[in-house]
């Protein structure tokens, strides 16, 4: 399962348990639910510890969404990578 996939299957798993848990608590008053939403809320923090790592050096990529790997440096997005930056020169306008 490569990062893209383990960030998509983290949410749905975490959003998604905290839905159940709560609507089978407070809603059902079922205790199956509240256990099955936090169920849910556990397998999400395992796939984020086990999959949602950088594809160059396996190391965590931590929280939140970066473009570029804390440890090594490799760029994680789909674009290629950026060149350098053209400097463009404004002129002053005279008035």
């Amino acid at each position: 399962m490569n990062y893209k996939k383990a960030r998509a299957w983290q949410d749905i798993l975490l959003f998604g348990g905290a839905f159940v848990a709560g609507v089978g608590v407070w809603g059902f008053d079922s205790t199956f639910l509240g256990l099955l939403g936090l169920a849910m809320v556990l397998l999400s923090i395992l796939v984020w510890w086990l999959y949602y790592r950088c594809p160059q050096c396996h190391e965590s990529l931590g929280c939140g969404n970066p473009k570029h790997c804390p440890h090594c440096g490799a760029r994680l997005g789909d674009e290629p990578e950026p060149e350098e930056k053209k400097k463009i020169q404004h002129k002053k306008k005279r008035r």
